[in-house]
């Protein structure tokens, strides 16, 4: 006897969607609460100077990547505009400014993003310590789609998709990206690997990819008479409706 081929839960279906967005939503907002724009002549010196020394290889990486990429970790600053970690990101920047002033001008009309965190760094020495320690520790949880996107405009400016050590001249794609958003090169090749390996997709939801299949499903059920398939074309419609909806929000 032929098995039953499972019934589609669309109203599940909506429920995951709506919840997977507002989940994304609601992390965006916690994580942009504390941003905002400043100068980046308000952007001061760490009381007491940096913890680590800079590296002028690291600074001119960064200045590359900025170049391609924009601000992808904003720098952290204490109430006062007084450094607690990204000297490398804010030498990079200045770098930029000196050297490209209308790509500065572009990438950051209004000021460069920073992170404010509510401690005084001159008087508060050993909190302002402990938040450098870690931002260089921690990461953020950057989704598959901001990667790919990356990828896309490093891909644009001549990095590749090399095997092995770049050779001299070539800039690596792989190695770019594990330094930008502080990754395993392995972990980035997986990435990668899924923008090209058939079947494969991005576990992050996208209302646009939603929309062209539930479109699809409603016009494969179009032509069918069958009077029990009318309860499922009235919930692809309203799928659609909710989807769209989630579309509108997400620009």
């Amino acid at each position: 006897m032929a098995r039953k081929k499972p019934i589609l839960d669309l109203d599940r279906l909506n429920q995951r969607a709506a919840e997977t967005f507002t989940a994304e939503k609601n992390y965006e907002k916690e994580v942009n609460q504390n941003l905002k724009l400043l100068l980046f002549e308000d952007i001061l010196d760490r009381p007491g100077g940096d913890a680590r020394p800079l590296k002028d290889a690291h600074v001119q990486a960064l200045a590359e990547s900025i170049l391609v990429l924009g601000l992808i970790t904003p720098l952290t600053v204490d109430r006062h505009g007084h450094l607690l970690a990204g000297g490398h990101r804010r030498a990079a920047l200045h770098q930029i400014k000196l050297a490209y002033p209308e790509q500065y001008a572009a990438l950051f009309p209004e000021g460069i993003p920073v992170r404010v965190v509510d401690i005084d760094a001159a008087t508060d020495a050993v909190d302002a310590l402990q938040i450098e320690i870690e931002e260089n520790t921690q990461r953020k949880n950057f989704t598959t789609t901001e990667i790919k996107e990356a990828a896309q405009k490093l891909e644009q400016a001549g990095y590749k998709r090399l095997r092995g050590r770049p050779k001299a001249g070539e800039k690596s794609l792989k190695r770019e990206l594990a330094k930008v958003f502080r990754l395993s090169e392995d972990r980035i090749q997986r990435i990668l690997n899924e923008t090209t390996q058939k079947g494969r997709c991005a576990p992050t939801f996208s209302p646009e990819q939603a929309i062209a299949t539930v479109e699809k499903w409603s016009q494969t059920l179009a032509s069918s008479e069958d009077k029990a398939l009318v309860p499922i074309k009235i919930q692809l419609q309203s799928l659609l409706a909710t989807l769209r909806e989630l579309q509108s929000q997400h620009r």
